[in-house]
């Protein structure tokens, strides 16, 4: 019984590896033609397997692009959580989540990123993992980071989650538009407006 156990545990392991091959490869075809630019046949040679292996682990370009959004989005999320982690004071608490979005940013992350919401609005498939991950999203601000604010009225709570939403997709353009963009001024600036958004009270 073991001994299944154990081999299960290693399939599933060589399962994991072989999917974030194809999903590194995938990121960078996608980076350099787009979701639509990029083929199956372009991101097998990437990933130096055959199109028909690939499709034992993802059933289409769609099944790549949506494991790819969670992907990216449960990595940002262990950032925020991360960030927490040996701090106690509130102003450090929200600079310290603040400072996470430096990875949102990043000059080579952000153009795909962008990818992702265009894609959101052609695709109701993406669209529906989007909106799913949008959700996930403002249930951890709303549950760690609009509390450091101090209290904030029920009905103020969707406003302000919609705007650190708003500020976060607007750096992601703003890099994408300007890859010779200051990430740190982007940050000092998105630093400035969140401070705002939880400390000011909604006109």
């Amino acid at each position: 019984m073991v001994r299944n156990a154990d081999a299960l545990a290693r399939r599933q392991e060589r399962t994991e590896l072989r999917q974030d091959q194809i999903l590194d490869a995938a990121e960078l075809c996608f980076l350099k033609e787009g979701f639509h630019g990029a083929s199956m046949s372009r991101i097998a040679k990437v990933a130096k397997m055959s199109v028909g292996h690939i499709y034992q682990y993802f059933e289409s370009k769609e099944a790549i692009i949506i494991a790819l959004c969670e992907r990216r989005f449960s990595g940002f999320e262990r950032l925020l959580l991360a960030a927490e982690e040996n701090l106690q004071s509130p102003p450090a608490l929200v600079d310290a989540w603040i400072s996470q979005f430096a990875w949102w940013i990043d000059p080579v992350r952000a153009p795909l990123t962008l990818e992702i919401m265009c894609e959101a609005g052609r695709n109701p498939k993406v669209a529906r993992v989007v909106e799913r991950i949008d959700g996930r999203f403002r249930e951890i601000m709303r549950n760690h980071l609009l509390p450091l604010a101090g209290p904030i009225a029920e009905e103020d709570i969707a406003d302000r989650l919609e705007a650190v939403v708003m500020l976060s997709h607007g750096m992601t353009s703003r890099m994408t538009a300007d890859p010779d963009a200051d990430p740190e001024r982007i940050m000092t600036a998105f630093r400035m407006a969140v401070h705002r958004v939880l400390d000011k009270p909604v006109a």
